[in-house]
């Protein structure tokens, strides 16, 4: 809603302290950050109006990347008892929603996720920080460990973007020098590191290939809108021999959806075989985790396939599903078309907007192709790179 002030940008981004009429206007209520980076800027980008030129070219604060750290100081996050402080989540959180509107011009994570993210006991507090230009986070580096994939997850958020590039290289290039110690820590030359982001992040991606990581995957977020005629008007009726029942209800049936999810994905991108309770603690992370959410399909009374949904896009009104897998011995038998089919009609009736999932774009299985069979679409493409560390 705008403030009805003939004066009203109506717009607010990340860029905007960019643009040369608000620099004339708000001159010296900038942060002490954001008043070097506009005295940074060629003198011809200063101090003009709207009328002779709208705002300058992103690319005209870039640094080189064999230039000198930036040196700004860090802090760790501040846990308590095993939760992230308050404060500081609502920091993270503005840096995480703060990128995303900068590249999509949306905001796109929920809480749950960013919550889930900084709770996991694979996150390596020890190492993920916020860079501090004085009083002002103006960035954060997130750090994750994975013994069992043998991956060193980096995630680095700098506002505002992308006139923050070369914060953006140091934490990255940070990230990559925690990754090669966990290498070394484990012994084997297979470990790397990982980053990623949206596709339309062109900025980005130039920053992790030229600190030497590499495109390795695309991902698509799929979509069908709760109004498509193609979701039946009632759930589909189970063929005979078919049961789906709750799949979180105790821990025996836990067990059963995790070994399901472990072999469904066996030869899948980024399959790891972790332990039952790392697996656990990953899957009900989320502060709005649901164990009714959680269906098992059995056939003839043996376990075959799972439909894990999640409320981490309810704040948005959006149903997700997330792990859709079938195993082997039961696929050709229209299981997951039947769980999908299920799931529309469930968020569709709960008044959810959407109901969206994630799929490797390149997955083996043809999940792309069902999934644009039933009616979905994708999105958004994220794109993973990785850094081999050798």
């Amino acid at each position: 809603m705008l403030c009805g002030e003939p004066t009203c940008r109506g717009l607010f981004t990340g860029l905007d302290w960019t643009k040369p009429e608000l620099q004339t206007k708000y001159a010296g209520w900038f942060s002490p950050y954001l008043s070097r980076r506009i005295a940074a800027l060629p003198a011809s980008h200063c101090g003009e109006t709207s009328a002779t030129r709208s705002a300058p070219p992103v690319h005209a604060d870039r640094m080189d990347l064999a230039g000198p750290p930036t040196n700004l100081p860090t802090r760790p996050l501040i846990y308590v008892d095993g939760v992230v402080d308050q404060g500081d989540l609502a920091t993270a959180t503005r840096l995480v929603l703060g990128c995303e509107e900068a590249v999509i011009g949306r905001l796109d994570s929920s809480s749950d996720n960013i919550v889930s993210k900084l709770s996991v006991s694979s996150m390596d507090r020890d190492n993920s920080c916020f860079f501090l230009d004085g009083d002002d986070v103006v960035g954060m580096l997130l750090i994750e460990k994975d013994p069992y994939e043998m991956v060193t997850g980096v995630d680095a958020y700098t506002l505002p973007w992308p006139g923050t590039r070369e914060v953006r290289i140091e934490a990255l290039r940070r990230g990559l020098e925690v990754a090669r110690r966990h290498r070394q820590e484990s012994g084997s030359s297979e470990w790397k590191a990982r980053s990623g982001g949206y596709l339309a992040d062109e900025a980005y991606a130039s920053v992790m290939t030229e600190l030497g990581m590499t495109p390795v995957r695309r991902f698509y977020r799929m979509q069908i809108e709760s109004a498509s005629p193609l979701i039946p008007d009632e759930a589909p009726a189970l063929p005979p021999g078919v049961e789906m029942v709750p799949g979180a209800a105790d821990d025996e049936t836990r067990r059963i959806v995790y070994r399901i999810d472990r072999d469904a994905f066996s030869d899948h991108y980024g399959w790891a075989d972790y332990p039952y309770d790392d697996w656990w603690e990953h899957m009900s992370a989320s502060p709005s985790f649901n164990p009714d959410d959680w269906w098992l399909v059995t056939v003839e009374g043996e376990p075959a396939a799972i439909c894990l949904l999640g409320e981490g896009r309810a704040q948005y009104n959006e149903g997700y599903v997330m792990v859709l897998g079938v195993l082997k011995a039961f696929r050709g038998r229209g299981l997951a078309q039947l769980a999908l089919q299920r799931a529309f009609v469930h968020y569709r009736d709960l008044g959810r907007r959407a109901t969206l999932l994630g799929v490797d774009a390149t997955n083996t299985t043809g999940a792309v192709a069902l999934y644009e069979k039933v009616g979905m679409a994708p999105v958004m493409i994220m794109e993973a790179y990785e850094h081999a560390l050798s």
